[in-house]
């Protein structure tokens, strides 16, 4: 029986970022000669970071933090409260800091890869995809591709040979194209639902801080499960699990406009004020609290391409009478103009 080995993830980063002590140093070596290769593999795909960012100064620091954090299984969420830092958080740094999120995704994907191959058990390697911010994509060893959302974190279980099911568990959000295996289904775990499939493309959005888990279908079939219920979903519909009372409901909805975060633009027409928030909430990674009374009431059509969260606030601001305010913890909340001319 081979034994699984500890692999120093602490060691490996402080490694990589030249800040080992001697005493870690020769902790490092007497792990690397058995596992040269997955050495090897890190630190070369940490040098086309490097050089892919090198006119870019991001805080390495709170990247490798965040990604030994997702390694580890922690939840904790550190705070930033300065204004530089909120201030960054209300502009989208598209392109390089986006690449940046996304490749410690991969450093995770391809350690995890290789570790299942060290440890001999490729038939049932185990991978953790992380997108920290922005938006990543992925192809999974059976082959099907996977887009990941802002703060969203897939765990794999794909199995190479022999297994019964292709087994993946979500937090977060993303967009599934599932390559077709009759014999093994695609089953996508979430809390208190099962999503199983066998070649479809659907998008599942299950953030754990909220309470609703939403699978919006536009190819093929899926069949839903939880506690109590086993239903199947259609194309063009989307099926709304309320995590609180375990209720399940499923109604026809604009499927491609759910999944439409993937793209390069997203094209709102005639969409309310709570379709608008919900999506900005998740697209710029922002708190959002809606005046209820305004949530339906004013209409919008526009393009979202790489505009900052402040120009597309001051755009809706123009076409209806509403306002917006940020507090000290970059939570936004947008309330009825005259609402608050009368205050």
């Amino acid at each position: 029986m081979v034994m699984k080995k500890e692999i120093p993830w602490d060691l490996i980063v402080s490694k990589l970022k030249n800040e080992l002590t001697a005493e870690e140093e020769k902790r490092l070596n007497d792990w690397l000669p058995d596992h040269a290769e997955l050495f090897d593999e890190l630190a070369a795909l940490w040098d086309k970071i490097q050089l892919k960012s090198m006119h870019y100064n991001p805080d390495a620091d709170y990247y490798w933090n965040e990604l030994s954090r997702r390694m580890h299984g922690e939840t904790t969420k550190s705070k930033h409260k300065d204004s530089a830092h909120l201030e960054h958080k209300r502009h989208r740094q598209l392109s390089q800091w986006t690449y940046w999120a996304a490749a410690c995704a991969i450093v995770v994907i391809i350690a995890s890869f290789f570790a299942g191959q060290w440890m001999g058990v490729p038939e049932a390697i185990s991978l953790e995809y992380a997108c920290v911010s922005g938006k990543s994509s992925a192809s999974l060893p059976d082959r099907s591709l996977v887009w990941l959302h802002n703060d969203t974190k897939l765990v794999c279980n794909v199995t190479q040979q022999g297994g019964k099911e292709r087994i993946v568990s979500l937090e977060g959000e993303a967009y599934f194209d599932v390559a077709h295996d009759e014999d093994r289904p695609f089953v996508v775990q979430t809390e208190g639902m099962t999503i199983r499939v066998h070649g479809t493309k659907f998008n599942v959005e299950a953030f754990p801080e909220t309470e609703n888990t939403y699978v919006s279908l536009v190819e093929g079939s899926v069949s839903l499960e939880t506690a109590t219920e086993h239903r199947y979903l259609m194309p063009g519909e989307t099926a709304t699990y309320d995590r609180k009372n375990g209720r399940l409901s499923i109604a026809a909805d604009d499927v491609v406009f759910a999944s439409s975060w993937m793209q390069e633009q997203i094209v709102f027409e005639q969409r309310s004020l709570r379709d608008i928030c919900r999506f900005l909430s998740k697209w710029y990674h922002v708190k959002i609290t809606l005046e209820p009374a305004i949530a339906d009431k004013f209409r919008y059509t526009f393009t979202l391409r790489n505009e900052s969260l402040e120009e597309i606030l001051r755009l809706m601001t123009r076409i209806n009478p509403i306002e917006y305010t940020f507090n000290d913890e970059n939570e936004l909340t947008i309330f009825n103009k005259s609402t608050n001319t009368k205050k």
